[in-house]
C-alpha cells in the first residue's frame, strides 16, 4: 500500500510539474497581419516594402508574435504567408494560395476571410493591423475612376461603410494604413470601435510608402508603439513631403460630440456658405474641385469661441501625434503648401458637389454629427 501511494504521489507531483511547464510558455504577444491589395500600379512598391518587412524583422526580431503578410499583385497570384526568422534571417511560408480569376483583394469579403483565417490559426494576446494600397478616405468610387476608399484590385474597390462592416467582428491594438488619405475624420470615426490607435496620412503617401525596416520591432513591443511608428514615417518624409498622425479612438466619440454641437446650430445655407477657397486643401484628385480639407481649420470657422476651446482640447485629447512637412506632393496637383495641419481631414459640404453630398449622408460621422 505504502509503495502504491508513494508511486501516485510521484504520478501527481511530475503532473503538476509538466503543467506548470506548459503555463509558463507564454502565448504570442501580438499577430500582426500586412494586408497588401497590390493588384494596380504600386505592386512594384509591394515588393520594396516587403524587402523592408524582412529587413526590419531580422534587425528587431518578432518578441514572440507572429507576421502574416497577405499579398496580390499584378505579377503573381494571390497569397498568405507567413514571415519567421532563424538565425537572423527572415523566412517565407505560404500559408495559402489563391486563384487568381476567382479572387479580389480589393473585396470586403476577401478581407474578412483572411483576417478571420489569421486570428484562428495564430491566436495571440493582441493582434495588429496594416491596410496597404490605393486610398481616398470615404469618397466613393463611382464618383470618378480614381476615387476608391480603401484598395484597388483591376475595377474593385471597397467604400468605407463595406470596409467598416468587414472589420466589424474583430479589434486591433492598431490599425495603420498604408494608403492615401485615410487619416480622415470620418474613416477613423466608422472605425474607431476597431483599433486602440489608428495611424494613417490625412494626404498623400509618397509611393515607398511606410519605411518598416525602420519600425517593425515596434509593432511587437509589449504595449504597441504607434507614436514610434508614426515618427519613424515623418523622419523619413521629413526632407521630402509626407503627413501623419496617430488617434487614440476612445477620444473619437467626445471630438464627435463637440463637432456636433457646433454643426446642429447650422443651416445647410451656413454650411455651404463656408469659403473653401481658403481653408487647408488636404486633397488635390482633380483640379475640378476640392473635397477634404483641414479639419481644425474649418471648424475654427463655424465654432463660436467657447465652442472652439471645448473643440480643441477634444481635437488634442484625440490626435496624440501629428507631423508634416512644409509642403505636401500629390500627384495631380505637385506641392502644396501647409499652413495648418490638425492630423486629420474632412469633407466640406458644398453647393456645387451634390452627388458627394449625398454620398456623405450614408456616413455614420454624417448622421450623428449633422442636423
Amino acid at each position: 500500500m505504502r509503495i502504491t501511494y508513494i508511486f501516485f504521489t510521484c504520478l501527481c507531483l511530475l503532473s503538476l510539474i509538466a503543467c506548470e511547464k506548459e503555463e509558463a510558455e507564454p502565448s504570442p504577444r501580438r499577430t500582426v497581419l500586412i494586408y497588401i491589395a497590390g493588384d494596380n500600379n504600386l505592386s512594384s512598391n509591394a515588393y520594396t516594402n516587403i524587402q523592408w518587412i524582412e529587413e526590419g524583422l531580422e534587425k528587431d526580431g518578432l518578441d514572440n508574435g507572429n507576421l502574416l503578410v497577405y499579398i496580390d499583385t499584378r505579377s503573381e497570384s494571390p497569397r498568405l504567408f507567413r514571415i519567421t526568422v532563424e538565425n537572423g534571417v527572415a523566412l517565407q511560408t505560404d500559408v495559402e494560395v489563391f486563384e487568381e480569376d476567382a479572387h479580389s483583394s480589393a473585396s470586403p469579403e476577401t478581407l474578412t476571410y483572411i483576417l478571420d483565417k489569421v486570428i484562428r490559426e495564430y491566436p495571440a494576446d493582441g493582434y495588429g493591423l496594416v491596410l496597404w494600397s490605393h486610398g481616398t478616405a470615404w469618397l466613393p468610387s463611382d464618383t470618378r475612376s480614381y476615387l476608391r476608399s480603401f484598395g484597388q484590385d483591376g475595377n474593385d474597390f471597397i467604400e468605407l461603410n463595406e470596409l467598416a462592416s468587414a472589420l466589424s467582428p474583430f479589434h486591433f491594438d492598431f490599425l495603420l494604413f498604408d494608403a492615401c488619405y485615410m487619416a480622415s475624420t470620418e474613416v477613423f470615426y466608422a472605425l474607431r470601435e476597431r483599433a486602440d490607435y489608428l495611424i494613417g496620412s490625412p494626404t498623400e503617401i509618397l509611393g515607398n510608402g511606410f519605411p518598416y525596416s525602420s519600425f517593425m520591432g515596434k509593432m511587437f513591443a509589449d504595449e504597441v508603439d504607434a507614436v514610434g511608428i508614426a515618427t519613424e514615417f515623418y523622419n523619413y518624409y521629413k526632407n521630402s513631403a509626407g503627413t501623419v498622425s496617430v488617434v487614440k479612438s476612445d477620444e473619437l466619440d467626445a471630438l464627435a460630440e463637440t463637432c456636433r454641437e457646433i454643426f446642429q446650430t447650422k443651416t445647410e445655407e451656413e454650411l455651404f456658405a463656408v469659403p473653401v477657397s481658403e481653408l487647408q486643401i488636404m486633397e488635390h484628385l482633380t483640379s475640378q474641385y476640392h473635397a477634404l480639407y483641414d479639419l481644425d481649420d474649418y471648424i475654427s470657422r463655424l465654432a463660436t469661441a467657447g465652442q472652439y476651446e471645448a473643440f480643441r482640447q477634444a481635437l488634442d485629447k484625440a490626435v496624440i501625434y501629428k507631423a508634416n512637412t512644409p509642403r505636401s506632393y500629390y500627384a495631380n496637383g505637385g506641392y502644396i503648401a501647409i499652413d495648418r495641419f490638425s492630423g486629420l481631414s474632412i469633407y466640406v459640404p458644398q453647393a456645387e458637389l451634390p452627388k458627394l453630398n449625398e454620398w456623405y449622408e450614408d456616413l455614420e460621422w454624417y448622421r450623428y454629427v449633422y442636423p
